[in-house]
């Protein structure tokens, strides 16, 4: 498995420590606060209070070699350029930052970052996406114009199947997964041959243009 840094235990930071040590990951967590260095410290293999921002901190916190690190330092520019250019001093070069918005990511991405998180605008566009359609159930965007879409089965796709209905053909649009909402069980790849059901969703991947005009429900 993996070994990986976490910068800064706040929400978005805390919550990336504890999954990635529940996937069964080595987590090396870094805050400067010691209340949440003690509230997280019995979920990561390792939680050190100290600076980030210090290579002698993280030196000695043994994060040479780790295979990637999060940063996730709040509002603090600053403090998120400076812990991203001593991880890469050490050697670190996966390494994947929080920020508050988009002036924010444009600095941190003129470092070379491997990609900015900003989790606030993330999730607007996400909700936004599933208010003004009503047959969005949600929404992951892939760059800004494509995204990968769990949509309701449009009705007169109903009763056919995808190799029938040949979604890539005739609307350039790939179904990469079909849930049935009764049972909640997600078929991935779907089964081409397989009767679609008015209770399935699907799950499909393209220009936003064209998974648009699909038909609606």
């Amino acid at each position: 498995m993996g070994r990986f840094v976490v910068i800064g235990l706040g929400k978005f930071g805390g919550w990336a420590a504890r999954t990635l040590e529940s996937l069964g990951h080595e987590v090396i967590a870094i805050e400067a606060d010691a209340g949440l260095v003690d509230r997280h410290a019995e979920f990561v293999s390792r939680a050190v209070q100290g600076d980030a921002t210090d290579p002698v901190v993280l030196r000695a916190a043994g994060v040479s070699g780790a295979d990637a690190a999060v940063i996730s330092m709040g509002e603090n520019l600053a403090a998120s350029i400076l812990a991203t250019v001593a991880l890469r001093d050490l050697g670190l070069h996966n390494l994947y930052v929080k920020a508050a918005g988009d002036a924010e990511g444009r600095a941190l991405n003129a470092l070379g970052v491997t990609e900015v998180i900003i989790p606030e605008k993330e999730a607007g566009v996400r909700l936004a996406h599933r208010l003004g359609a009503t047959e969005v159930l949600d929404y992951q965007p892939l760059g800004s114009e494509h995204s990968i879409q769990e949509i309701a089965i449009p009705p007169v796709w109903v009763g056919r199947t995808l190799r029938e209905l040949a979604p890539r053909v005739q609307h350039g649009v790939q179904v990469i997964g079909v849930r049935c909402s009764l049972t909640d069980a997600v078929h991935v790849p779907p089964d081409p041959d397989a009767v679609l059901k008015d209770s399935d969703s699907l799950v499909v991947a393209g220009a936003d243009e064209a998974l648009s005009k699909l038909p609606k429900p």
